[in-house]
Protein backbone atom coordinates (compact mmCIF):
# COMPACT_ATOMS: atom_id res chain seq x y z
CA UNK A 1 0.00 0.00 0.00
CA UNK A 2 2.00 3.53 -0.75
CA UNK A 3 1.55 6.12 1.90
CA UNK A 4 -1.74 8.49 2.19
CA UNK A 5 -0.99 11.82 0.15
CA UNK A 6 -2.25 15.45 1.67
CA UNK A 7 -4.75 16.77 0.20
CA UNK A 8 -3.76 18.75 -3.04
CA UNK A 9 -2.46 22.08 -2.18
CA UNK A 10 -3.11 25.39 -4.31
CA UNK A 11 0.29 26.18 -3.02
CA UNK A 12 3.85 26.23 -4.47
CA UNK A 13 5.63 22.87 -3.88
CA UNK A 14 8.91 24.85 -3.55
CA UNK A 15 7.09 26.92 -0.78
CA UNK A 16 5.91 23.30 1.44
CA UNK A 17 9.74 21.93 0.98
CA UNK A 18 11.00 25.64 1.95
CA UNK A 19 8.69 25.24 5.01
CA UNK A 20 9.53 22.11 6.02
CA UNK A 21 13.23 21.99 5.33
CA UNK A 22 12.78 25.22 7.64
CA UNK A 23 10.85 24.25 10.90
CA UNK A 24 13.95 21.46 10.98
CA UNK A 25 17.11 23.56 10.68
CA UNK A 26 15.53 25.79 12.75
CA UNK A 27 15.80 22.79 15.66
CA UNK A 28 19.32 22.20 13.76
CA UNK A 29 20.25 25.52 14.43
CA UNK A 30 19.53 25.97 17.98
CA UNK A 31 21.95 23.05 19.00
CA UNK A 32 24.89 24.85 17.14
CA UNK A 33 26.62 27.74 19.30
CA UNK A 34 25.97 25.36 22.26
CA UNK A 35 28.10 22.66 21.10
CA UNK A 36 31.50 24.62 21.63
CA UNK A 37 30.42 25.63 25.46
CA UNK A 38 28.75 22.64 26.69
CA UNK A 39 32.10 20.59 25.50
CA UNK A 40 34.27 22.99 27.16
CA UNK A 41 31.87 21.68 30.80
CA UNK A 42 32.65 18.24 29.64
CA UNK A 43 36.29 19.20 29.87
CA UNK A 44 36.59 18.76 26.17
CA UNK A 45 39.57 19.90 24.01
CA UNK A 46 39.60 21.82 20.45
CA UNK A 47 40.43 18.58 19.06
CA UNK A 48 37.90 16.88 20.61
CA UNK A 49 35.64 19.70 20.07
CA UNK A 50 36.27 19.69 16.62
CA UNK A 51 35.53 15.34 16.76
CA UNK A 52 32.44 16.46 18.23
CA UNK A 53 31.41 18.31 14.89
CA UNK A 54 33.10 15.78 12.46
CA UNK A 55 30.93 12.43 14.23
CA UNK A 56 27.96 14.36 13.31
CA UNK A 57 29.09 14.95 9.66
CA UNK A 58 30.31 11.38 9.62
CA UNK A 59 26.88 9.92 9.86
CA UNK A 60 25.88 11.97 7.08
CA UNK A 61 28.98 10.96 4.86
CA UNK A 62 27.86 7.35 5.35
CA UNK A 63 24.28 7.61 4.78
CA UNK A 64 23.54 10.32 2.99
CA UNK A 65 23.70 8.04 -0.59
CA UNK A 66 21.40 5.84 1.15
CA UNK A 67 18.60 8.40 1.90
CA UNK A 68 19.10 9.93 -1.84
CA UNK A 69 18.71 6.00 -3.69
CA UNK A 70 15.69 5.60 -0.80
CA UNK A 71 13.99 8.40 -1.77
CA UNK A 72 14.33 7.42 -5.33
CA UNK A 73 12.65 3.83 -4.87
CA UNK A 74 10.10 5.12 -2.41
CA UNK A 75 10.03 8.33 -2.24
CA UNK A 76 10.69 11.71 -1.85
CA UNK A 77 7.87 12.23 1.34
CA UNK A 78 8.82 9.23 3.44
CA UNK A 79 12.29 9.83 3.59
CA UNK A 80 11.53 13.50 4.54
CA UNK A 81 9.37 12.70 7.18
CA UNK A 82 10.89 9.73 8.75
CA UNK A 83 14.05 11.54 8.88
CA UNK A 84 12.32 14.24 10.79
CA UNK A 85 11.18 11.76 13.24
CA UNK A 86 14.44 10.64 13.76
CA UNK A 87 16.31 14.05 14.74
CA UNK A 88 12.85 14.55 17.12
CA UNK A 89 14.50 11.66 19.57
CA UNK A 90 18.34 12.98 18.53
CA UNK A 91 17.44 16.23 20.35
CA UNK A 92 15.73 14.79 23.02
CA UNK A 93 18.98 12.74 23.92
CA UNK A 94 20.76 16.13 23.50
CA UNK A 95 18.39 17.65 25.77
CA UNK A 96 19.18 15.68 28.66
CA UNK A 97 22.49 14.71 28.27
CA UNK A 98 23.30 15.98 31.51
CA UNK A 99 20.85 13.92 33.17
CA UNK A 100 21.70 10.86 30.99
CA UNK A 101 25.62 11.08 31.25
CA UNK A 102 26.29 10.12 34.70
CA UNK A 103 24.24 7.41 34.71
CA UNK A 104 26.47 5.39 31.88
CA UNK A 105 29.32 6.26 33.48
CA UNK A 106 29.70 2.54 35.84
CA UNK A 107 28.97 1.00 32.05
CA UNK A 108 31.37 2.53 29.84
CA UNK A 109 34.78 0.21 28.89
CA UNK A 110 38.10 1.48 30.09
CA UNK A 111 39.33 3.35 33.57
CA UNK A 112 36.65 4.73 35.21
CA UNK A 113 34.87 7.58 33.90
CA UNK A 114 34.02 11.00 35.33
CA UNK A 115 30.31 12.13 35.23
CA UNK A 116 31.57 14.93 32.71
CA UNK A 117 33.37 12.87 30.67
CA UNK A 118 30.77 9.90 30.31
CA UNK A 119 28.26 13.15 29.76
CA UNK A 120 31.00 14.33 27.11
CA UNK A 121 30.48 10.85 25.41
CA UNK A 122 26.57 11.28 26.00
CA UNK A 123 26.90 13.77 23.71
CA UNK A 124 29.01 12.69 20.94
CA UNK A 125 26.18 9.30 20.91
CA UNK A 126 23.90 11.81 20.52
CA UNK A 127 25.27 14.28 17.64
CA UNK A 128 26.15 10.50 15.84
CA UNK A 129 21.92 9.62 15.98
CA UNK A 130 21.68 13.21 14.64
CA UNK A 131 23.64 12.72 12.04
CA UNK A 132 22.16 9.62 10.63
CA UNK A 133 18.40 10.95 10.16
CA UNK A 134 19.82 14.25 9.42
CA UNK A 135 21.53 12.50 6.08
CA UNK A 136 18.28 12.85 4.45
CA UNK A 137 18.67 16.19 4.07
CA UNK A 138 19.92 15.20 0.48
CA UNK A 139 16.60 14.54 -0.20
CA UNK A 140 15.21 17.81 -0.39
CA UNK A 141 17.58 18.92 -3.20
CA UNK A 142 16.41 16.00 -5.07
CA UNK A 143 12.80 17.17 -4.63
CA UNK A 144 13.80 20.59 -6.28
CA UNK A 145 15.04 18.62 -8.82
CA UNK A 146 12.30 16.87 -9.56
CA UNK A 147 9.86 19.93 -9.70
CA UNK A 148 11.55 22.53 -11.48
CA UNK A 149 13.53 22.79 -15.18
CA UNK A 150 17.31 23.04 -15.29
CA UNK A 151 16.72 26.75 -16.47
CA UNK A 152 14.90 27.15 -12.64
CA UNK A 153 16.78 25.02 -11.02
CA UNK A 154 19.46 27.16 -9.12
CA UNK A 155 16.34 29.27 -8.30
CA UNK A 156 14.99 26.31 -6.64
CA UNK A 157 18.17 25.42 -5.03
CA UNK A 158 18.31 29.03 -3.45
CA UNK A 159 15.36 28.84 -1.82
CA UNK A 160 16.19 25.49 -0.11
CA UNK A 161 19.82 27.46 0.82
CA UNK A 162 17.62 30.27 2.17
CA UNK A 163 16.15 27.68 4.41
CA UNK A 164 19.13 26.36 5.59
CA UNK A 165 19.95 30.18 5.71
CA UNK A 166 16.77 30.96 8.26
CA UNK A 167 17.46 28.21 10.40
CA UNK A 168 20.92 28.71 10.95
CA UNK A 169 19.96 32.75 11.52
CA UNK A 170 17.12 31.99 13.47
CA UNK A 171 17.93 28.65 15.51
CA UNK A 172 21.46 29.69 17.00
CA UNK A 173 20.26 33.09 18.26
CA UNK A 174 17.03 30.70 19.74
CA UNK A 175 18.97 28.83 21.29
CA UNK A 176 20.92 31.29 22.81
CA UNK A 177 18.03 32.62 24.31
CA UNK A 178 16.81 29.41 25.97
CA UNK A 179 19.75 28.45 27.24
CA UNK A 180 18.99 31.34 29.94
CA UNK A 181 15.93 29.51 30.42
CA UNK A 182 17.65 26.26 31.43
CA UNK A 183 20.12 23.50 29.90
CA UNK A 184 17.60 21.00 28.93
CA UNK A 185 15.14 24.05 26.72
CA UNK A 186 17.64 23.88 24.01
CA UNK A 187 16.91 20.47 22.92
CA UNK A 188 13.23 19.80 24.04
CA UNK A 189 12.76 22.92 21.59
CA UNK A 190 14.81 21.47 18.52
CA UNK A 191 13.48 18.33 19.03
CA UNK A 192 9.70 19.56 18.99
CA UNK A 193 10.66 21.40 15.89
CA UNK A 194 11.06 18.18 14.36
CA UNK A 195 8.34 17.19 15.26
CA UNK A 196 6.71 19.45 14.41
CA UNK A 197 8.50 19.74 10.59
CA UNK A 198 7.51 16.48 10.20
CA UNK A 199 3.68 16.68 10.75
CA UNK A 200 3.48 19.73 8.11
CA UNK A 201 5.31 17.47 5.76
CA UNK A 202 2.85 14.54 6.24
CA UNK A 203 -0.21 16.97 6.29
CA UNK A 204 0.79 19.50 3.14
CA UNK A 205 3.95 18.07 1.43
CA UNK A 206 3.12 16.57 -1.84
CA UNK A 207 4.75 13.56 -3.65
CA UNK A 208 6.72 14.59 -6.91
CA UNK A 209 5.77 12.43 -10.08
CA UNK A 210 7.91 9.45 -9.98
CA UNK A 211 8.53 9.63 -13.58
CA UNK A 212 11.07 12.24 -12.91
CA UNK A 213 13.49 9.22 -11.01
CA UNK A 214 12.32 6.71 -13.01
CA UNK A 215 14.87 3.86 -13.86
CA UNK A 216 16.96 4.38 -9.92
CA UNK A 217 18.79 1.71 -9.06
CA UNK A 218 20.54 1.79 -5.47
CA UNK A 219 24.13 3.89 -5.81
CA UNK A 220 27.13 1.82 -6.38
CA UNK A 221 30.47 2.48 -6.49
CA UNK A 222 30.43 2.53 -10.12
CA UNK A 223 28.56 5.16 -10.08
CA UNK A 224 30.36 6.83 -7.61
CA UNK A 225 33.36 6.21 -10.00
CA UNK A 226 31.48 7.33 -12.92
CA UNK A 227 30.24 10.64 -10.83
CA UNK A 228 34.39 11.60 -10.08
CA UNK A 229 35.52 10.59 -13.16
CA UNK A 230 32.97 13.16 -14.93
CA UNK A 231 35.18 16.12 -15.10
CA UNK A 232 32.10 18.82 -14.85
CA UNK A 233 30.91 17.04 -11.76
CA UNK A 234 33.80 16.14 -10.46
CA UNK A 235 35.81 19.35 -9.98
CA UNK A 236 32.22 20.87 -8.69
CA UNK A 237 32.39 18.28 -6.12
CA UNK A 238 35.93 19.20 -5.90
CA UNK A 239 34.89 23.02 -5.53
CA UNK A 240 31.99 22.50 -3.00
CA UNK A 241 34.49 20.43 -1.01
CA UNK A 242 36.57 22.85 -0.22
CA UNK A 243 33.98 25.39 0.79
CA UNK A 244 32.44 23.92 3.27
CA UNK A 245 35.71 22.51 4.91
CA UNK A 246 36.96 26.31 5.12
CA UNK A 247 33.28 27.60 6.40
CA UNK A 248 33.44 24.36 8.54
CA UNK A 249 36.60 25.48 10.32
CA UNK A 250 34.56 28.71 11.32
CA UNK A 251 31.58 26.92 12.39
CA UNK A 252 33.62 24.88 14.65
CA UNK A 253 36.32 27.42 16.46
CA UNK A 254 34.47 30.89 16.15
CA UNK A 255 33.58 30.64 19.82
CA UNK A 256 36.67 29.14 20.74
CA UNK A 257 38.21 31.73 19.38
CA UNK A 258 35.79 34.23 20.75
CA UNK A 259 35.99 32.72 24.37
CA UNK A 260 39.74 32.90 24.31
CA UNK A 261 40.72 36.48 22.81
CA UNK A 262 37.37 38.67 23.12
CA UNK A 263 36.02 36.65 26.09
CA UNK A 264 34.65 40.42 26.89
CA UNK A 265 31.80 40.35 23.98
CA UNK A 266 30.73 36.93 24.93
CA UNK A 267 29.69 37.97 28.67
CA UNK A 268 33.02 37.11 30.12
CA UNK A 269 35.73 38.91 32.40
CA UNK A 270 38.56 36.69 31.20
CA UNK A 271 38.95 33.78 29.11
CA UNK A 272 36.90 30.60 30.09
CA UNK A 273 39.67 27.71 31.28
CA UNK A 274 36.94 25.64 33.54
CA UNK A 275 33.55 26.91 32.95
CA UNK A 276 30.33 27.19 35.47
CA UNK A 277 27.00 26.87 34.72
CA UNK A 278 26.50 30.35 34.93
CA UNK A 279 29.90 30.85 32.45
CA UNK A 280 27.74 28.32 29.78
CA UNK A 281 24.84 30.33 29.99
CA UNK A 282 25.94 34.07 29.68
CA UNK A 283 28.32 32.50 26.52
CA UNK A 284 25.41 30.70 24.98
CA UNK A 285 23.40 34.43 24.55
CA UNK A 286 25.94 35.83 22.81
CA UNK A 287 26.97 33.11 20.66
CA UNK A 288 23.60 32.41 19.39
CA UNK A 289 23.45 36.04 18.55
CA UNK A 290 26.80 36.61 16.62
CA UNK A 291 25.68 33.29 14.35
CA UNK A 292 22.19 34.90 13.69
CA UNK A 293 23.65 37.68 11.83
CA UNK A 294 26.01 35.56 9.51
CA UNK A 295 23.28 33.49 8.86
CA UNK A 296 20.32 36.28 8.14
CA UNK A 297 22.72 37.88 5.44
CA UNK A 298 23.38 34.33 4.08
CA UNK A 299 19.74 33.63 3.87
CA UNK A 300 19.22 36.43 2.36
CA UNK A 301 21.71 36.35 -0.37
CA UNK A 302 20.72 33.01 -1.12
CA UNK A 303 16.67 33.45 -0.98
CA UNK A 304 16.38 36.45 -2.84
CA UNK A 305 19.68 38.16 -4.32
CA UNK A 306 20.98 35.18 -5.92
CA UNK A 307 17.67 35.39 -8.38
CA UNK A 308 18.71 38.38 -9.78
CA UNK A 309 22.60 37.51 -10.26
CA UNK A 310 22.08 34.11 -11.78
CA UNK A 311 20.74 35.05 -14.72
CA UNK A 312 22.93 37.85 -15.61
CA UNK A 313 25.88 36.34 -14.25
CA UNK A 314 25.67 32.34 -14.42
CA UNK A 315 26.62 30.02 -11.78
CA UNK A 316 30.17 29.80 -12.76
CA UNK A 317 31.03 33.48 -12.62
CA UNK A 318 29.39 33.69 -8.88
CA UNK A 319 30.73 30.30 -7.48
CA UNK A 320 34.43 32.10 -8.06
CA UNK A 321 33.38 35.20 -6.63
CA UNK A 322 31.68 33.89 -3.62
CA UNK A 323 34.69 31.95 -2.97
CA UNK A 324 36.80 34.68 -3.14
CA UNK A 325 34.58 36.65 -0.83
CA UNK A 326 34.31 33.86 1.64
CA UNK A 327 37.91 33.69 2.01
CA UNK A 328 38.35 37.44 2.48
CA UNK A 329 35.90 37.23 5.62
CA UNK A 330 37.63 34.24 7.13
CA UNK A 331 41.37 35.84 6.64
CA UNK A 332 39.94 39.40 8.33
CA UNK A 333 37.98 36.91 11.23
CA UNK A 334 41.83 35.19 11.34
CA UNK A 335 43.85 38.84 12.06
CA UNK A 336 41.34 41.20 13.19
CA UNK A 337 43.48 42.96 16.15
CA UNK A 338 39.67 43.62 17.70
CA UNK A 339 36.62 42.35 17.80
CA UNK A 340 34.74 44.85 15.66
CA UNK A 341 37.57 43.99 12.88
CA UNK A 342 35.93 40.61 13.47
CA UNK A 343 32.48 41.45 13.09
CA UNK A 344 33.35 43.15 9.38
CA UNK A 345 34.53 39.41 8.52
CA UNK A 346 31.94 37.80 9.81
CA UNK A 347 29.59 40.52 7.48
CA UNK A 348 31.80 39.57 4.46
CA UNK A 349 31.71 36.11 4.93
CA UNK A 350 28.08 35.19 5.05
CA UNK A 351 27.83 37.48 1.07
CA UNK A 352 30.00 35.11 -0.03
CA UNK A 353 28.34 31.67 1.09
CA UNK A 354 25.06 32.90 -0.24
CA UNK A 355 26.33 33.43 -3.93
CA UNK A 356 28.50 30.60 -3.82
CA UNK A 357 26.08 27.52 -2.23
CA UNK A 358 23.05 27.67 -4.58
CA UNK A 359 25.18 28.14 -7.72
CA UNK A 360 27.90 24.97 -7.17
CA UNK A 361 24.66 22.82 -6.21
CA UNK A 362 22.79 23.94 -9.41
CA UNK A 363 26.35 23.32 -11.43
CA UNK A 364 26.38 19.81 -9.83
CA UNK A 365 22.13 19.05 -10.70
CA UNK A 366 22.89 20.31 -13.88
CA UNK A 367 25.56 17.98 -14.99
CA UNK A 368 23.90 15.01 -13.62
CA UNK A 369 21.32 12.94 -15.83
CA UNK A 370 17.52 13.89 -14.85
CA UNK A 371 16.96 10.33 -13.78
CA UNK A 372 19.69 10.47 -11.44
CA UNK A 373 19.02 13.48 -9.33
CA UNK A 374 18.49 11.33 -6.11
CA UNK A 375 21.98 9.71 -6.05
CA UNK A 376 23.85 12.63 -7.22
CA UNK A 377 22.23 15.24 -5.25
CA UNK A 378 22.75 12.53 -2.40
CA UNK A 379 26.42 11.96 -3.39
CA UNK A 380 26.78 15.82 -3.29
CA UNK A 381 25.48 15.76 0.65
CA UNK A 382 28.50 12.79 1.10
CA UNK A 383 31.24 15.21 -0.38
CA UNK A 384 29.50 18.11 1.75
CA UNK A 385 29.54 15.71 5.02
CA UNK A 386 32.93 14.76 4.53
CA UNK A 387 34.06 18.47 4.10
CA UNK A 388 32.14 18.96 7.70
CA UNK A 389 34.44 16.12 9.00
CA UNK A 390 37.88 17.41 7.85
CA UNK A 391 37.25 21.23 8.35
CA UNK A 392 36.11 21.02 12.45
CA UNK A 393 39.12 17.40 12.84
CA UNK A 394 41.83 19.83 11.24
CA UNK A 395 40.86 23.16 12.58
CA UNK A 396 40.30 21.62 16.52
CA UNK A 397 44.33 20.37 15.67
CA UNK A 398 45.46 23.92 14.62
CA UNK A 399 43.52 25.77 17.25
CA UNK A 400 45.67 23.74 19.65
CA UNK A 401 48.72 23.75 18.46
CA UNK A 402 49.11 26.53 16.47
CA UNK A 403 46.69 28.94 18.33
CA UNK A 404 42.85 30.46 18.11
CA UNK A 405 43.92 32.04 14.92
CA UNK A 406 45.67 29.44 12.83
CA UNK A 407 42.01 27.88 11.33
CA UNK A 408 41.08 30.71 10.00
CA UNK A 409 44.05 31.42 7.94
CA UNK A 410 44.65 28.33 6.52
CA UNK A 411 40.60 28.34 5.82
CA UNK A 412 41.42 31.32 3.43
CA UNK A 413 44.07 29.88 1.95
CA UNK A 414 41.55 26.88 0.90
CA UNK A 415 39.59 28.60 -0.27
CA UNK A 416 41.85 30.69 -2.65
CA UNK A 417 42.91 27.46 -3.95
CA UNK A 418 39.26 26.76 -4.51
CA UNK A 419 38.82 29.83 -6.27
CA UNK A 420 41.34 28.90 -8.68
CA UNK A 421 39.69 25.89 -9.31
CA UNK A 422 36.32 27.51 -9.95
CA UNK A 423 38.42 30.04 -12.24
CA UNK A 424 39.59 26.87 -14.60
CA UNK A 425 36.21 24.95 -14.31
CA UNK A 426 34.40 28.27 -15.37
CA UNK A 427 37.15 28.03 -18.68
CA UNK A 428 36.14 24.98 -19.91
CA UNK A 429 32.30 24.90 -18.48
CA UNK A 430 31.08 28.16 -18.27
CA UNK A 431 29.75 28.88 -21.67
CA UNK A 432 27.32 25.77 -20.64
CA UNK A 433 25.69 28.06 -17.55
CA UNK A 434 25.96 31.44 -19.78
CA UNK A 435 22.73 33.34 -19.83
CA UNK A 436 20.57 36.20 -21.38
CA UNK A 437 21.16 39.29 -19.36
CA UNK A 438 17.61 40.09 -18.18
CA UNK A 439 16.14 43.34 -18.86
CA UNK A 440 16.04 45.85 -16.04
Amino acid sequence: MTAPQPAVSKRSPLLLVFLTVFIDLLGFGIVIPLLPIYSKAYQASNTELGLLFACFSGMQFLFAPMWGRLSDRIGRRPVLIGGLVGSAVAYALFAFIDVVGPQLAPYLPGQPWSPERATLAALFASRLLAGFFGANVSTAFAYIADVTTPENRAKGMGLVGAAFGLGFTIGPALGGELSQVSLHAPGLAASGLSLCAALFGFLTLPEPPRSARTGSRVFSFEQFRGAIADPRIGLALTLSFLVIVAFSAFESMFIPLGLKLYPEYFGQSASIAEPTRDDILAAGRYAGRYLFVVGLISAAIQGGFIRRLVPRYGETKLAIAGQLLLGLGLLIVGLAGHFWVVVLGCVVMPFGLGINNPSVNSMISRSAPSHEQGAYLGLQQSVASLARMVGPSLAGLLSDRSGARAPFVVAALVLLISAALALRYHARYGAAFVKKPVDA
